[in-house]
């Protein structure tokens, strides 16, 4: 009953608040970015039954809760529906406001301000409310649009077009976006977790295991780092972090013809040697410095395939292709 209520009072838009602790971590999430979509959301009227006269913004650029906040005080019903607000007449009908008290003479201009804003718009019977999505012009919503809302305004931006590119397996792309959040489980991370784990780094075992350290710092990283270069024959300066580092990573100087594979390097690096980490953490799996690299490697030029024309070709091949622009 609790959750048709809440419906009710949301319009149907959204769903009732989770606030049970067990078995709803994901439904919680979205439901929590609800306010957050709306506010990158307009409402269409028609009927107008789904849609809050003072509190949905569906008049202009501004809820009108906001643009006349005295007004919206004295109000009697502040969680109106914009239909409550339309009275029919024989010929079509008009705006009826009403207040909880008689207005002073400077709050009748407000009145005579919003209902020439209202003047416009009507109810139109038998046709149902919309939401529209404000960050495409077509009104739908795109998670492509939805993400760029959201980085909008991040410093330093976010090296969305390092990660998702359509050359990089897709699992791939979604962990080069927790690698650069530093979302990933490493053993540090889990120790702000409550673990109560020595930290070394699984690969290495000299230092502390963090997502800077095991993607670009720790030896088995920086071995193919240097590997990286030098098929490609450039000098490069790692920065601190894996998402700076992604920021940086530029290509047009390498040739149109590698540029693509440039890109994706990266990615497919890090991508090795976290599946090593894991198999050596999780399966007690050790490989020598030999071994990774081949991994690399095969990884590196089955990813390319994709794109690259003569894509049969041998690894031998590949690193051969690698060294001429």
């Amino acid at each position: 009953m609790d959750f048709i209520e809440d419906l009710g009072n949301m319009g149907g838009w959204c769903s009732k608040g989770v606030r049970d602790c067990y078995g709803v971590g994901v439904w919680k999430a979205i439901r929590n970015g609800w306010e957050n979509f709306r506010s990158h959301s307009r409402f269409s009227v028609g009927d107008g039954t789904r849609v809050k006269f003072w509190k949905d913004l569906w008049c202009e650029n501004q809820t009108l809760e906001e643009a006349f906040p005295t007004l919206f005080n004295v109000s009697v019903n502040k969680e109106g529906w914009v239909a409550e607000a339309w009275e029919e007449d024989g010929v079509g009908g008009n705006w009826g406001l009403r207040f909880n008290r008689h207005l002073n003479d400077w709050e009748v201009g407000e009145v005579e301000s919003l209902l020439g804003k209202l003047h416009p718009l009507s109810i139109r019977r038998g046709v149902d409310d919309l939401l529209r999505w404000k960050e495409n012009r077509n009104g739908t919503f795109s998670v492509k649009s939805s993400y760029s809302s959201l980085s909008r305004g991040i410093k330093p931006p976010f090296p969305a077009r390092t990660i998702w590119t359509p050359w990089v397996p897709i699992r791939a792309s979604f962990f080069g976006w927790e690698a650069a959040w530093s979302r990933l489980l490493t053993t540090d991370c889990l120790k702000r977790f409550g673990w109560s784990i020595p930290n070394r780094c699984f690969l290495c075992k000299n230092e502390e295991e963090t997502t800077d350290h095991l993607l670009l710092f720790c030896e088995k990283a920086r071995m193919l780092w240097l590997l990286i270069f030098s098929l490609f024959g450039v000098q490069w300066v790692m920065h601190s972090s894996v998402k700076r580092n992604l920021l940086g990573w530029h290509g047009s100087f390498v040739g149109k013809k590698r540029e693509k594979t440039w890109r994706v390097a990266p990615l497919c690096l890090m991508w090795t040697i976290w599946k090593q980490r894991n198999r050596r953490a999780f399966d007690g799996a050790k490989r020598n410095n030999q071994d990774i690299k081949s991994i690399f490697l095969y990884t590196f030029v089955n990813w390319a395939r994709v794109y690259i024309v003569e894509h049969t070709l041998s690894l031998i091949d590949f690193v051969d292709w690698l060294a001429t622009k």
